[in-house]
């Protein structure tokens, strides 16, 4: 829309150049809608979704559910018992998909859970939306949450452990900032977190450097990101800066946490790990925390993981 804007008031300037209150009206106005389109054009390109999505999981045992709301529609796929047990709502990384968590999937079905597997807006056989950020999935996961039982019978459910693998991390960190206001609540007994991001902050970095965003442009974008971020996600308390969108005031659990990490994190680093560990010793809760920096474990392709498994098998004996 700035855009379209810009280019009719330039037109329209060169049309009527004769009309002097015109053309002094428009040399005045131009230059700002020119500096909304460049924002707005970083804005566009720093919430896009992803682009060749990988399919969803279809295999034997597995069923889609959809469920409606006020935000974009909620996909998922479940693997679900006759019998009471435990259930892992599981949520996978950027680019990804269901069917990107299945080798995961199968540890907790082997010890005898339920799963649940979210797919992030945009992706797999999700809705899009036009603006991604991570509110939206988050609101997503909260609606899912607070009404399990239309999609899974919850007489059936003894407790629930969330997986989260890197952004999908990212979204458990933040509905664990929100769960004390969800149905179900107290059955949820911890969270595992893989190789997860924490910061977006560092992420917001990157991409001005991908973007070559102009440094005396970045704190405007930023400004910017944070006012389409409170529209979009209107149910949140408004973001007012940098570290609002960060752990540990993102969202940092205050049950018990297994971090299973890639020593070698090809994507993200080990600063959002530090960062992690840092909130959770900070904040007095490191008796709650399991961490784990695995040797073999990568961060992107790492549907099967022996270390992992056996790590995870550990903690939940113990949880």
């Amino acid at each position: 829309m700035a855009f379209f804007l810009t280019i009719s008031c330039i037109i329209y300037l060169m049309l009527f150049n004769d009309n002097t209150f015109i053309t002094i009206f428009l040399i005045f106005f131009i230059p700002i809608m020119v500096y909304n389109t460049i924002l707005e054009s970083y804005v566009a390109l720093t919430f896009i979704s992803p682009t060749n999505r990988k399919v969803s999981l279809e295999s034997e045992g597995w069923e889609e559910i959809k469920l409606q709301h006020k935000g974009p529609e909620i996909f998922t796929v479940r693997n679900m018992r006759s019998v009471k047990a435990p259930l892992v709502l599981m949520i996978h990384g950027w680019r990804s998909s269901s069917s990107s968590m299945l080798g995961r999937a199968e540890l907790y079905i082997e010890r005898g859970f339920h799963v649940i597997i979210m797919e992030l807006p945009g992706h797999g056989s999700a809705e899009g939306v036009k603006k991604w950020n991570a509110g939206v999935p988050v609101r997503n996961l909260i609606h899912l949450f607070d009404n399990l039982d239309e999609v899974c019978n919850t007489s059936l459910i003894s407790d629930i452990y969330f997986h989260g693998h890197s952004m999908g991390g990212f979204v458990f960190l933040r509905f664990s900032r929100e769960s004390i206001k969800v149905r179900n609540s107290e059955l949820i007994r911890g969270y595992i977190l893989e190789s997860p991001l924490t910061c977006y902050s560092r992420i917001f970095e990157e991409s001005c450097k991908m973007l070559f965003v102009p440094k005396i442009l970045r704190s405007l974008l930023w400004k910017r990101l944070m006012f389409h971020f409170n529209v979009i996600n209107p149910g949140f308390d408004k973001i007012t800066n940098l570290n609002d969108v960060d752990v540990p005031i993102w969202g940092l659990p205050n049950l018990p946490t297994l971090v299973v990490q890639s020593a070698n994190d090809e994507l993200l680093g080990q600063k959002h790990h530090d960062r992690l560990v840092k909130a959770f010793h900070n904040s007095g809760r490191t008796n709650l925390l399991t961490d784990r920096v695995i040797e073999d474990l990568t961060h992107s392709g790492a549907r099967t993981n022996s270390s992992r498994n056996d790590e995870i098998n550990k903690w939940l004996d113990k949880n």
